[in-house]
């Protein structure tokens, strides 16, 4: 990937955005707001037996919304040049409809919060040697136990400017860079395990460091056998805890119209969970996948305190569904791509602990503890009935020593319950990329917890 696009694209969404403030200047919008991305994304795939192949993939667009008379519109063209910025202001105007709100937030909330700056693109070539590398650090790790069945790197970076009516510029840019591993038994008896990992620095990548965390579990296992079905202590791996808690994101965004879920699942005290759990999603703090100076509509990025210690606190939500929803607006708003407009979600949802303990040490001082080591499916979620299912496989450990492997093992039951029987947190917080965007979680112990064997459950 070469290093010079990032001023190339710069300049060229300062010249859409330009384009289209001139174009707005003289409308009748009263109020307006024009975004403009530009973006590129490298792919790299090694698959056994197969040459490595390569993609690059450019996307830039311009979008627009506007605001007059009670109407409102929104549009967004490919490109970033004078005539996307064109397309996009008339489509706006032409299309605005009836809308009971001004949906655009008022200048006096605008601002941009100071944030981390991102490493730089990659080099090129870097993605090659890093996947070989890679490659050769899962074989020597596994002494030839797992085949490397794929290796998937994507890096990209990007760089964005939003601009107002009112005078309001934010701009930003950024890189990310993640690899997928897939992993599979030589003899057939652990299966094909996948592994994503995200880089927040490239440069500081290490083969075996990375090829250590996807092997020592891949081969984390002890004789089979069906667990006993009963009440035990489990330990959930950082990334269940991750998908687990990305069931849960859905609570914590404002959403006009919909019951409050929350009412099903916290006590009489109002506490959803253990006060051990605490739940931020930071859009502005090193480390996090996403970061930015201001959230999707200008507002300055912070972090917001979902749940605290066991109790919710606040919901996200772009100003729009702030208002409808009687929310103080806080900064909530993203942008899945140009082409959408701002909608509530969260960015960075991640767990912060003030205590924690490390896994091996909870591993150890555990009697008879079921350590849940992958998801098999999706975990599912039913708030409005207080209840989950979890399917995953998982280990027998008595004190540290591994007694059973199980491929199949189910939780369900009382959501609320499950969540404030957390009794630990571990040191071993990663990121995972979810179906509800990227989630930052540790290993969770949960004591007393009903298991059950297979579909049937317990």
């Amino acid at each position: 990937m070469e290093t010079n696009d990032e001023p190339r694209h710069v300049d060229r969404l300062r010249r859409a955005t330009v384009a289209a403030r001139d174009l707005l200047a003289p409308s009748h919008a009263a109020r307006w707001e024009v975004f403009a991305k530009a973006s590129s994304t490298h792919h790299m795939a090694r698959n056994e037996g197969s040459p490595p192949f390569e993609t690059l993939t450019e996307e830039t667009g311009v979008a627009v919304r506007t605001c007059h008379g009670g109407r409102f519109g929104f549009a967004a063209a490919s490109g970033i040049d004078k005539a996307a910025a064109r397309r996009a202001v008339e489509s706006a105007l032409a299309s605005a409809l009836p809308f009971p709100r001004d949906p655009l937030p008022p200048e006096r909330l605008l601002g941009l919060a100071t944030v981390p700056p991102a490493p730089p693109p990659t080099p090129r070539g870097w993605a090659s040697h890093a996947t070989g590398e890679l490659r050769d650090a899962l074989r020597a790790r596994s002494a030839g136990r797992l085949a490397v069945l794929r290796l998937e790197l994507q890096e990209g970076s990007y760089s964005w400017i939003l601009t107002t009516g009112e005078g309001f510029i934010g701009a930003h840019s950024g890189s990310s860079c993640s690899i997928l591993v897939e992993v599979g038994d030589r003899d057939g008896e652990g299966g094909v395990w996948h592994e994503w990992l995200w880089l927040p620095d490239p440069e500081q990548f290490a083969a075996e460091e990375a090829a250590a965390s996807v092997v020592d579990r891949a081969l984390l296992r002890g004789p089979a056998g069906e667990p006993r079905s009963g009440v035990r202590d489990v330990l959930l791996h950082s990334e269940i805890s991750a998908h687990l808690l990305a069931e849960l994101a859905p609570l914590f965004v404002a959403t006009p119209g919909r019951a409050d879920p929350l009412a099903s699942l916290v006590d009489r005290q109002g506490r959803l969970a253990s006060g051990l759990l605490t739940l931020v999603d930071d859009r502005s703090g090193a480390g996090a996948p996403l970061v930015a100076p201001c959230d999707g509509e200008g507002l300055p990025a912070r972090p917001l305190t979902l749940l605290e210690e066991g109790v919710p606190r606040h919901r996200v939500a772009c100003f729009m569904d702030a208002v409808l929803c009687d929310e103080t607006p806080r900064g909530g708003a993203v942008r899945l791509s140009y082409r959408d407009a701002p909608a509530s979600g969260l960015a960075n949802l991640t767990v912060a602990a003030d205590t924690a303990l490390p896994p091996a040490r909870l591993l150890a001082e555990s009697e008879r503890l079921l350590y849940l080591v992958r998801p098999v499916g999706p975990i599912e979620v039913v708030a409005e009935i207080d209840s989950f299912r979890l399917v995953a496989s998982a280990l027998s450990v008595d004190r540290g020593r591994v007694e059973g492997w199980h491929p199949v093992v189910e939780l369900r039951g009382s959501l609320g319950s499950f969540l404030r029987r957390i009794e630990a947190l571990g040191t071993d917080r990663r990121w995972y990329q979810t179906s509800c965007g990227y989630v930052g979680a540790p290993s969770m112990l949960i004591r007393r917890q009903p298991v059950g064997t297979g579909a049937r459950g317990g």
